[in-house]
């Protein structure tokens, strides 16, 4: 067997135990998905309107949803990995195994990935099921969608360690949610397009194209809206691949020096 190979192979194995694990708390994972996305979908689609929003509204915001519900678990995912340090160290065990120290790390963002993800693909059939007529496929494209849908949970895995390399101790969690992820989200198009800002604030469009939780929110709207109103589809990818691999290789090297990698 090649070095790359068995590399593959305990890297696999180290995958499945994640999802082992994953598979007793995935009702929960799930659970938790709904009430985040049913209250949100039915707030602006039957609060909302009363207040004078508009219907179609609620459309927009139910799309995104599908990232924030994956970019929402940065917040526990990162508890979870501070609070291994901090105290039990299951990380040492991976560190031991035949398998260099980046790929160990870099097996987070793919279990990540598949714990955010798995859960927010229930997203679309709650917002059909809540709005229904309201929400039309005409425009949806299964490729653009299977795409974007992928790189942004891989992304969202990526900005988890990064997030997570930047907390020193226990009692930062709770600010990073506050001062760092909420702004990210609040201006990364959750409630708004690009264009919407653009149109009211050109400079503050410009500024916020440094966001990078814009892009993975236009994409997900062009390939279920289509692409008129929105960045460029091709565009986002590109710049969602970019971030996951800044964030990723930032988030690996700062937690290699913390971990004292040699």
């Amino acid at each position: 067997m090649t070095k790359s190979n068995s590399y593959l192979k305990v890297f696999w194995e180290l995958l499945k135990t994640d999802f082992y694990v994953y598979r007793q708390s995935m009702v929960d994972w799930v659970i938790n998905t709904i009430i985040w996305a049913s209250c949100t979908i039915i707030s602006f689609a039957y609060i909302f309107p009363i207040a004078g929003m508009t219907k179609d509204f609620a459309v927009f915001v139910a799309v995104g949803t599908v990232i924030s519900c994956i970019y929402w678990d940065i917040w526990s995912t990162s508890y979870t990995f501070i609070a291994d340090l901090e105290g039990e160290r299951t990380i040492d065990y991976s560190l031991t195994l035949p398998l260099p120290n980046y790929l160990v790390l870099t097996k987070y963002i793919v279990s990540y990935a598949i714990k955010g993800g798995l859960p927010a693909l229930i997203t679309l059939p709650l917002a059909k099921l809540f709005l229904w007529n309201s929400m039309s496929f005409h425009n949806f494209s299964i490729l653009k969608f299977t795409i974007i849908f992928l790189l942004s949970a891989i992304f969202m895995g990526s900005f988890s360690l990064f997030i997570t390399s930047r907390i020193s101790r226990m009692t930062q969690i709770e600010n990073i949610g506050l001062r760092f992820l909420f702004p990210i989200w609040f201006f990364g198009g959750s409630n708004y397009s690009w264009k919407m800002i653009e149109g009211v604030a050109p400079t503050m469009a410009k500024i916020n194209l440094i966001n990078p939780l814009i892009y993975p929110m236009e994409g997900i709207r062009v390939a279920v809206l289509g692409q008129p109103g929105y960045i460029n589809f091709f565009v986002c990818v590109l710049m969602t691949i970019f971030f996951t691999i800044l964030f990723g290789f930032m988030g690996i090297n700062k937690l290699k020096n913390r971990l004292d990698f040699v």
